[in-house]
């Protein structure tokens, strides 16, 4: 068994927790649908995470053409799937209250929390590249991380519903345009 081959396993589990949390608490609300007072954000985020395990996980690929890992590198690897964890039970309520289950308010009694985590995401993601490569290898890539940060960061202290939601549909525009020029970026570089 080669280093990657044993090292990402543990990578894979946590992702693979991320994406399971993620998907239990959006068939839990769809169960409870009669009993769930709908708020989009919060479940456009849960999608948004688990595009974005999906996408990380097959980012790490590219770890195995890096040199001999160190423990401190792997621990590095290891916090984007941590923080991807965090973000999935934060987003969706795991059970019901009283019956009940109310997206609006465990949408911004988590806000602060979900942000500032997610603040850290791209920066771990930019401080990855760097220590594995010494450089980033895409603008695109670095461009959109930096920004992503900012918004993150922004969201953090927006208490307004309207402006909220408005971030969070820029936001999944916005991951979505990032993902098609990130990848057209890498196969064009490739060929």
């Amino acid at each position: 068994m080669k280093t990657f081959d044993y090292l990402i396993v543990l990578v894979s589990i946590v992702i693979g927790l991320a994406m399971t949390n993620v998907l239990t608490r959006l068939a839990l609300a769809m169960q409870a649908r009669e009993r769930v007072n709908f708020y989009w954000p919060p479940v456009a985020w849960s999608l948004w995470i688990f595009f974005i395990c999906v996408q990380h996980w097959w980012a790490q690929w590219t770890w195995q053409f890096a040199g001999a890992p160190t423990f401190g590198l792997f621990c590095l690897q290891l916090t984007t799937p941590v923080l991807l964890f965090l973000l999935s039970a934060l987003a969706l309520p795991d059970r019901e209250e009283d019956g009940f289950l109310n997206l609006e308010n465990w949408y911004f009694r988590n806000r602060k929390w979900f942000f500032g985590l997610l603040f850290f995401v791209p920066l771990v993601s930019i401080l990855e590249e760097i220590v594995r490569t010494g450089a980033m290898a895409s603008v695109v890539n670095l461009l959109f991380l930096l920004a992503f940060s900012v918004i993150a960061a922004i969201s953090y202290f927006i208490t307004s519903r309207r402006a909220g939601e408005w971030v969070t549909a820029q936001v999944m525009v916005m991951t979505l345009a990032y993902v098609a020029l990130l990848y057209s970026d890498i196969n064009l570089r490739q060929h």
